[in-house]
């Protein structure tokens, strides 16, 4: 799947719960998407993953909202159609069904409850996007790509350490 379509699913995702995102926040939930899903399913999408300041981006859905800044994505439906009909519509069309719909919209639940200031505070703690920004400086421009192997292997790191931090108490 191109990473632009699931950027249109997640949008049409919290515009069905009534919550509109930045694009800010949107990059961040794609990353986390692609994070989970390499742990436990495969790429969900091909592109590469940057290492901006404020945390990965995919530069082409970068380029395609960021007309809207810092505001609000504002997605246009067909005059026929609601965000819950078309997120249905790219579900289906896009194949997001069973193992991989629960996962993306469980990633979506647990991290779009933080806003795109907490989830960049988070990032720039995790190995992936730290490794890659290597040497740089906080607001050094960078445009190194995230390592996916390297995501899988820390996120799952973090689920064998809860378990067996759970163990342990």
């Amino acid at each position: 799947m191109k990473a632009i379509k699931l950027a249109m699913y997640i949008v049409s995702f919290f515009d069905h719960k009534g919550d509109l995102i930045t694009n800010k926040k949107l990059q961040k939930l794609i990353y986390y998407v692609e994070a989970w899903n390499l742990v436990f399913l495969d790429s969900i999408y091909d592109e590469n993953i940057e290492a901006w300041v404020h945390g990965p981006v995919v530069r082409e859905v970068y380029n395609e909202y960021k007309k809207f800044g810092y505001s609000q994505i504002i997605q246009d439906y067909p005059e026929d159609s609601s965000a819950s009909k078309e997120l249905e519509k790219l579900g289906k069309a896009l194949d997001i069904n069973g193992d991989k719909k629960e996962l993306i919209e469980t990633v979506l639940e647990k991290y779009g409850a933080m806003s795109s200031f907490q989830l960049e505070l988070l990032v720039h703690q995790e190995r992936p996007w730290l490794e890659a920004r290597e040497g740089l400086g906080p607001t050094d421009k960078c445009n190194e790509y995230i390592n996916r192997d390297t995501m899988e292997e820390y996120y799952s790191g973090l689920i064998h350490a809860k378990e067996k931090k759970e163990k342990t108490s």
